[in-house]
């Protein structure tokens, strides 16, 4: 069960400088970490709608196939290079606005109105797409690395959640997830005292950390290095279950969203009107979150790794920059 908020106006995308958002002196190559993406929320894709979205230093468009499933393709015709967003869909095939070819769910060029002759380079690319947690998700690469998120602890049948779409900002989302392991900054800037961890394990694609004190224990999770799932149990028996995360728009820019959770059970057993306030105290939490980090890092000149003069408190954060450094990444899949 769930419910969406209500996307907020377009806005006028963040400026950014030739180093904040990003690894100060360092160049931008056009590759970006193959993880998944959200992109919007999910009852913004209603079916016969096409939406553009920037994603990768590119655009995608994201629409509904006929089946209803969610269908990502690069935006930009092979023709000329419409941006096949300003199209309609016609008999469940993207046509582009210009000359009106029309592609299927698959990519595929499947008419052209002046010929019968489709050539092979008439194709879109499809990236990997999924709609979970009231998201809708593109991966950044031709298969998935890993399966998309989860909750620690708890499976997603067994919540209500909300999902909310925070915006545009002027920071890579690796830099601002960096915080999973930057314990100093826990305790400085969000004040929470028992900040530092029991165990963290660098996986393949997945961080996860946990924390054990006598108020509480918190599992935390990283998955491909820009979207957060926490599931914390304090010692009076109330859980906090949230997410946090962003897409790749562009160097520089993420573009995030958030989701807080209750159990079920619960909300079955307090009814609506507390389910309502418990929600709202989340939401509450996230943005206190929001509202203490982006006036840092929309500032940052992020050193990175090698030019941070990091302390023996920082490994885990060294350990962490090591990471993205050596995660996988791709190009976009434009035609």
């Amino acid at each position: 069960m769930l419910d969406s908020s209500k996307p907020p106006a377009d806005a006028e995308r963040p400026v950014t400088t030739s180093h904040l958002g990003r690894e100060y002196r360092r160049e931008h190559d056009g590759a970006y970490l193959q993880n998944w993406n959200p992109l919007l929320l999910a009852a913004e894709l209603r079916p016969g709608v096409i939406i553009g979205r920037d994603f990768l230093g590119t655009r995608v468009i994201v629409y509904r196939g006929p089946e209803g499933k969610p269908v990502v393709q690069s935006a930009y015709c092979p023709h000329v290079g419409a941006d096949l967003s300003q199209g309609v869909i016609v008999d469940g095939r993207v046509r582009c606005a210009y000359h009106h070819w029309q592609f299927a769910a698959d990519g595929r060029c499947v008419a052209i109105p002046s010929t019968n002759r489709i050539p092979p380079v008439a194709r879109l690319f499809n990236y990997p797409a999924i709609e979970r947690w009231g998201l809708i998700w593109a991966f950044n690469g031709v298969e998935p690395l890993y399966e998309p998120p989860e909750m620690p602890n708890v499976p997603e049948q067994d919540l209500y959640y909300r999902v909310f779409h925070h915006g545009v900002r002027p920071v890579e989302g690796w830099i601002s997830a960096s915080n999973l392991v930057d314990f100093q900054h826990l305790t400085t800037v969000h004040g929470i005292p028992d900040a530092n961890p029991t165990s963290v394990v660098f996986d393949k694609y997945v961080i996860s950390v946990r924390q054990e004190s006598a108020a509480r224990i918190a599992d935390t999770r990283l998955f491909g290095g820009t979207w957060l799932t926490a599931h914390t149990q304090y010692s009076d028996g109330t859980e906090r279950l949230f997410m946090a995360g962003s897409s790749q728009v562009g160097p520089g820019l993420s573009d995030a969203y958030y989701i807080v959770a209750r159990r079920k059970t619960e909300v079955e057993k307090i009814g609506a009107e507390a389910t309502e306030e418990l929600i709202s105290r989340q939401v509450a939490y996230v943005n206190k979150l929001y509202a203490e980090d982006e006036p840092i890092l929309f500032s940052l000149r992020f050193r990175g790794r090698g030019k941070s003069a990091l302390l023996d408190v920082d490994r885990y954060f060294g350990q962490y920059l090591e990471y993205i450094e050596k995660y996988p990444r791709s190009v976009p899949f434009d035609v």
